[in-house]
């Protein structure tokens, strides 16, 4: 049986660990190696020591991200293929990873049958967006002229790191109308939590 080679790509060790030892459950796939940056990646695949056939790079890493990576790729000769992997349903980002070619989006927690499902399928050719990630990025982006005033500096706020009553209090509002306010902004930027709202504030130009 000719198995399917897949190399990891994340900045996290114990992820690294842990998508290795869920690879290993399966008689036809087998890890053919991995690393823990982006520029590291590519200066691997430079000097054509990467011989995959699917690639799962992680989005987030310091440096360079997912898109970055993609985006170096394309100037690149390679044969494999590129499955991203997520914790952040992020719709701009995962827009911009399939533009640039990518054959898969999936979200870390999936499920080991599904992760197996999906290698295989993107190894036979098909393109693969994990049902989650597919409903968000049918969405229109979110842009700035949609986020009221007062979003746009309850997520500046967050962004610069506080508090519901530090904004309250910056606002001059009640602590109770900020925390309603921070549910209905987390909703609309279709995140969940204030971790990933300080990321989307950054992607929106806040926090710099």
């Amino acid at each position: 049986m000719t198995k399917i080679s897949v190399y990891l790509v994340d900045d996290q060790a114990l992820v690294r660990q842990g998508m290795r030892a869920l690879l290993s459950l399966s008689d036809d796939i087998v890890c053919a190696g991995h690393c823990g940056s982006g520029d590291e990646f590519l200066q691997l695949v430079r000097q054509h020591k990467i011989s995959t056939d699917i690639v799962l790079l992680d989005m987030r890493m310091p440096t360079l991200d997912g898109v970055d990576v993609l985006s170096a790729l394309d100037n690149i000769n390679v044969n494999f293929k590129v499955i991203i992997l997520t914790t952040f349903n992020d719709t701009t980002k995962l827009k911009q990873a399939m533009a640039l070619g990518a054959k898969g989006c999936l979200l870390k927690d999936i499920e080991l049958e599904e992760l197996i499902a999906a290698v295989r399928q993107v190894h036979q050719g098909e393109i693969i967006v994990q049902e989650e990630l597919a409903e968000t990025m049918e969405k229109p982006d979110l842009t700035l002229d949609k986020l009221t005033t007062r979003e746009r500096d309850i997520l500046q706020l967050i962004a610069k790191g506080y508090s519901n009553k530090e904004i309250a209090n910056t606002l001059y509002k009640a602590e109770g109308t900020i925390r309603n306010s921070v549910s209905c902004l987390l909703s609309k930027l279709q995140v969940r939590d204030r971790t990933q709202a300080t990321l989307k504030a950054k992607e929106l130009g806040f926090g710099e």
